[in-house]
């Protein structure tokens, strides 16, 4: 025959500890809940934001190439797969900008468009108006882990 033994002391230090772990799980998972997620300074970028935030560290770091000592940088702005086209070895041009040549006063002298968005894609206009050449680029973002990456460049003449 089993027997319980219940002191009023006991059963009350019970309750305390089961109240004190029931208020830090609440806490806990109050804590992962949307309202506590979605703060305004945790905005996601837009397109527009997330291409002139890459062109401007990509020029201004003289169109440096995609190595590992710079990847956490492309990655944060680059789609996986265009980052691994970027990085195959039969690329015969620079794909963040579609070109062999550059313009180093691109850096100073790009605008970026409106973006226009159609669900998980968008899609914005560079217009480069370097001091030797004026170039275009057509650049598409897709959201990747909830966030605007550049997935693909064509760039043209004007």
């Amino acid at each position: 025959m089993l027997r319980f033994n219940f002191s009023r002391d006991r059963v009350l230090k019970h309750l305390q500890a089961f109240t004190y772990f029931a208020l830090m799980l609440s806490l806990l998972i109050g804590s992962q809940s949307p309202a506590f997620a979605a703060q305004p300074s945790q905005k996601t970028a837009t397109p527009e934001e997330v291409t002139r935030k890459f062109y401007g560290w990509y020029f201004g770091a003289h169109f440096p190439d995609p190595k590992r000592s710079n990847m956490a940088t492309f990655r944060k702005y680059v789609t996986l797969n265009f980052w691994k086209r970027a990085t195959a070895r039969d690329v015969e041009s620079v794909l963040f900008i579609d070109a062999q040549d550059i313009d180093e006063t691109w850096a100073n002298n790009f605008t970026v468009s409106q973006a226009t968005i159609s669900g998980p894609r968008a899609t914005v206009q560079v217009a480069l108006n370097g001091k030797e050449m004026k170039y275009s680029l057509h650049v598409t973002l897709r959201r990747e882990g909830g966030v605007w990456k550049i997935d693909d460049v064509k760039g043209s003449d004007r």
